[in-house]
């Protein structure tokens, strides 16, 4: 379970960069935004394979 919260919150963390990076910074960022949006993605990809592996071994 606490591989699905932290999925969770690496997206919820993506969306707030987003939503940052459009709204408060008028998009000067973006590309910091962008690049920072892929590193939370495979993050959030290493949580998932991790929450697979971890529920086919039980």
């Amino acid at each position: 379970m606490k591989y699905v919260v932290g999925l969770y919150m690496v997206m919820a963390v993506m969306v707030f960069v987003n939503g940052a990076s459009v709204f408060i910074f008028k998009d000067e960022f973006s590309a910091i935004a962008s690049w920072l949006t892929v590193m939370l993605f495979l993050l959030g990809t290493i949580f998932f394979v991790n929450a697979r592996y971890y529920l086919s071994k039980k």
